[in-house]
């Protein structure tokens, strides 16, 4: 009988001792080893959880160029939401605006927030909220539109003068 209690005492101290062992330390400090280039990204306040909300648009990259006869990319936008943060670049010479990162998206989401784009509207349509989104003057020689949606789907819109 005290041949049973022991190894049954053994048995239960090794299967402690390995459980411990595997659970590790926890105050692990992990190194980003990818060398992502995060110098632009917004970041959410905690993982899952944006209180900004700036995944309400049905697209997660927009991208615009526009060119004036006397200034080729007078606005040059770049917007793209990633899965753990944004990235932003907004540039309208006519406003005086070159920014990235937060600045960029401040100053871009009530562009954004207005063009109300949806993935079955026509180009035409597109190409008209833009134009009153980003007070475009009549007297553009290029608009350049590219979307990526939601699902994946990319669409490109020009319109020329």
């Amino acid at each position: 009988m005290t041949f049973k209690k022991t190894s049954v005492v053994a048995s239960l101290m090794l299967s402690t001792a390995l459980l411990v062992g595997a659970c590790g330390d926890k105050d692990e400090i992990t190194k980003d080893v990818t060398k992502n280039d995060t110098s632009n990204d917004i970041e959410d306040s905690a993982p899952g959880e944006n209180p900004d909300d700036v995944s309400k648009f049905e697209f997660s990259k927009f991208e615009l160029e526009v060119n004036y006869p006397d200034q080729e990319e007078a606005i040059d936008v770049n917007y793209e939401e990633k899965q753990d943060a944004t990235d932003a670049e907004y540039r309208n010479v006519t406003e005086n605006l070159d920014e990235t990162g937060e600045t960029a998206f401040e100053n871009l989401r009530a562009p954004l927030e207005t063009l109300q784009l949806k993935e079955d509207m026509t180009d035409e349509e597109i190409l008209s909220r833009v134009v009153k989104a980003f007070n475009i003057e009549d007297n553009y020689t290029l608009i350049e539109a590219d979307i990526t949606w939601a699902n994946g789907e990319e669409q490109k819109v020009t319109a020329k003068k």
